[in-house]
């Protein structure tokens, strides 16, 4: 019986620390404590129940030895009375041995009582220390869950981000705008040399003329013409 309350005992104080750090996942460790606490709990209980029918059992066999050496007495009395000293004596043997046995058995009984005491105390303590797990799993719980974030976010800042993705997504908008300017001077160079173009057959063809005509005018008043 004392290994069982040992065992109850090490599973209802358990501290969180323990239970985080002898089980995987302490969320669902607390809850299986708590039932096979329950469970060793209720064993318990159907074990107690012969040492406290022994208690009610020994207490009726005292109560009855005590009743009859009772009756004897009172027969020995009668019989007195009667003038009938030999019965008297007779009834007063047999409520000795009555009370001898009483005696015998007042230890008996004595002893039941108190280890069903002793039982009930524990069972208490149990129901007590069940009770508190109970209360401590939420807390345990919690804990739990923030141990997990704060674990996931530490490995998450050991390995570093993966940054792949965003390096590849700046190096798309970088190439796109890469690609726009050198639309956009494409663009600006085709315009260009049309201009250039117009410009030089406009010189050809309108300013270059006169020129000529000037020269013409000059040379013919150089020859006297």
């Amino acid at each position: 019986m004392a290994g069982i309350f040992e065992r109850m005992a090490m599973i209802a104080r358990s501290n969180v620390n323990d239970l985080i750090n002898r089980f995987e996942d302490p969320e669902k460790m607390v809850d299986q404590a708590i039932l096979d606490a329950k469970t060793e709990y209720a064993k318990v209980k159907k074990e107690s129940l012969p040492v406290l029918a022994n208690e009610t059992t020994t207490k009726k066999d005292l109560d009855r030895l005590n009743a009859e050496a009772d009756k004897w007495h009172g027969i020995a009395a009668s019989a007195l009375k009667a003038g009938n000293e030999a019965d008297a004596r007779t009834a007063l043997a047999k409520e000795n041995s009555l009370r001898d046995q009483a005696a015998t058995q007042a230890i008996t009984c004595e002893a039941a009582k108190a280890a069903a005491d002793k039982l009930r105390e524990k069972l208490k303590e149990m129901e007590s220390e069940i009770s508190e797990m109970e209360k401590r799993s939420a807390q345990i719980k919690a804990m739990a869950v923030t141990a997990k974030a704060t674990n996931a976010a530490n490995r998450v800042s050991e390995k570093g981000i993966n940054r792949g993705a965003f390096e590849a997504f700046d190096r798309m908008e970088t190439r796109a705008k890469q690609q726009l300017a050198e639309a956009e001077a494409m663009e600006s160079l085709n315009q260009n040399s049309g201009d250039a173009e117009e410009r030089s057959l406009e010189k050809k063809y309108s300013s270059g003329m006169p020129d000529v005509d000037e020269a013409l005018a000059k040379l013919k008043e150089e020859i006297g013409q």
